[in-house]
């Protein structure tokens, strides 16, 4: 039994080979990358301190963490600062997928069935899961530490490094264990991913509320309490701790429920459909909303709260812009802005965008999940012309990107309007000018779905790479070129960029073109 436990784990290895080597090279090169920057960057401890000083601020502090060691910065603590949380959410998403592809998406496709038909006991799959999980952030750790060392930015020490890789690391076994626990409770891979991520979400929205108000919250949240660590300055152990007991107790949990539950069923039964279709569900439209409605719906709402969570320290953002004139000439030479609230709206409405693009992606990659699975055949087996169920799709996905914005425009505005800072219509531009990015995007998904269906997930390295090129773009002064690769790099970031109208007209171009090109190699090739 104990041979066949640990071919099991062979096995998962060896079906991970691929993605996870993907995922330890992109967050392991580019957190190092990152601080191989920050010497440049930071020349002098002037420099240092004004960066800490912009950072300071109730806004910053909600996206990025609490700043710490004020009056003796290094490279090194400005670096772990500004990263660490974002590190962080990236190794807990891999965790997210990881453990949801190789628990409750096995079950739905009748693989646990044959894995469980072998004598290695019902908690092997769960539990090898686990401490393949384990593995896989302990070799992100490692590597991390051991090239964080090797860059050797300037305060960089073997005692700050560890702690800073062991904090992303142990944040990442938690959301593993997370999703482990949501696999047993939820009787779908889409419901038990859906929360997970609802519960990374909220983590979020803790830490930065509890960061700003200086409260408990951000002791809750595994994301707030990884950051207490103070890398490179304080080093704290406790925090870590916390982590791995929270970690252990939900793996705990999750096991135990496993033992308990039935193969292929949820601990939460699946709610039983309607017994006759409803007349918009016997179309090709119907069948793609109903599909992608969950998603749908709650990224909606977690946009609305985001957004409105930051539009309510909008007020005080400008009483500290007139408090500190560095800050603002800061803002002015980096992009024009003439306040501090614009340089915040611009930003936001740009990361509120890039979050709005995730199930715009995901519903164009469910024509692809749907297709592996089978179950378009039934339908595509009928006069069901496969152009028009996966436009379809398409339809639904423009509709997100064009709905989204509306979302974070009301939950800025409504969250701000009693300060009197923003502009309904100012605030508008700047988020639905992001449109043709995200139709952009949509239509290179099709395109990859279409023509190269192996290669669909490439559209989401392809918004990682434009979340660091227009959130870390402009703090490490990257060239031009470098963010124009991605399309939302095109997009004049309003109200502190001028309004140009030429790049938009191209990415609406790119997206029709993209998209007629995945429909005709969706025409042309076999399904599945």
């Amino acid at each position: 039994m104990t041979a066949n436990f640990f071919r099991l784990m062979v096995f998962i290895a060896r079906r991970e080979r691929i993605a996870s080597s993907i995922w330890i090279a992109a967050l392991v090169l580019s957190s190092v990358g990152l601080a191989a920057l920050y010497p440049g960057l930071f020349p002098d401890q002037a420099a240092l301190d004004a960066m800490a000083t912009t950072l300071n601020t109730p806004a910053m502090t909600a996206l990025m963490g609490p700043v710490y060691g004020l009056g003796q910065l290094t490279p090194a603590m400005a670096f772990a600062q500004q990263c660490l949380a974002w590190f962080a959410i990236a190794a807990a998403i891999m965790n997210i997928f990881f453990v949801i592809r190789h628990t409750r998406a096995d079950e739905e496709l009748g693989r646990q069935d044959m894995l469980a038909a072998l004598p290695v006991g019902k908690l092997a799959t769960a539990t090898a899961v686990l401490l393949s999980a384990l593995i896989l952030n302990g070799v992100v750790a490692l590597l991390s530490w051991a090239l964080l060392l090797a860059v050797g930015v300037e305060g960089t020490t073997a005692a700050g490094a560890a702690v800073y890789a062991l904090s992303a690391g142990l944040q990442g076994v938690l959301f593993a264990a997370v999703a482990l626990l949501a696999a047993q409770l939820l009787s779908t891979a889409r419901a038990a991913a859906g929360l997970s991520f609802a519960l990374l979400g909220l983590s979020y929205l803790a830490r930065a509320q509890g960061d700003m108000d200086g409260d408990v919250l951000s002791y809750v949240s595994p994301l707030g309490l990884g950051l207490k660590v103070e890398a490179f300055y304080a080093d704290n152990l406790a925090p870590l701790a916390v982590l791995a007991a929270e970690a252990l107790a939900l793996a705990a949990g999750a096991l135990v429920v496993n033992a308990r539950r039935d193969v292929g069923a949820g601990v939460i039964p699946a709610r039983p459909g309607r017994k006759q279709a409803s007349r918009f569900l016997r179309g090709p439209l119907g069948l793609a909303w109903r599909l992608s409605r969950n998603t749908c719906l709650a990224w909606a709402a977690g946009l609305f709260l985001l957004s409105a969570s930051y539009g309510a320290v909008i007020g005080q953002l400008d009483s500290f812009a007139s408090d500190n004139d560095m800050i603002r000439q800061m803002l002015e030479a980096q992009g024009g802005a003439a306040s501090l609230t614009e340089g915040f709206i611009a930003l936001l409405c740009a990361i509120m965008a890039l979050s709005a693009t995730v199930p715009v992606i995901a519903t164009v990659s469910r024509w692809r999940s749907e297709e592996k699975r089978g179950r378009l055949d039934p339908v595509l087996a009928r006069a069901v012309p496969r152009e028009r169920l996966f436009g379809s799709f398409l339809a639904v996905a423009a509709a997100e990107a064009v709905c989204f914005p509306v979302l974070t425009v009301t939950g800025l505005y409504a969250a701000a309007r009693p300060t009197g800072l923003v502009d309904l219509g100012q605030l508008a531009q700047a988020a639905f000018v992001y449109v043709p990015a995200s139709l952009a995007m949509a239509g290179l998904t099709a395109l990859a779905v279409g023509l190269l269906p192996r290669l669909a997930s490439l559209a989401w390295l392809l918004l990682a790479y434009s979340f660091v090129a227009v959130y870390f773009g402009p703090l490490f002064d990257l060239p031009k070129w470098a963010a124009r690769l991605s399309p939302f790099g095109n997009v004049p970031q309003l109200p502190v960029q001028p309004f140009a109208a030429a790049p938009l007209l191209a990415l609406l171009a790119l997206a029709a073109l993209s998209a007629a090109a995945g429909l005709q190699g969706l025409r042309r090739r076999d399904i599945a």
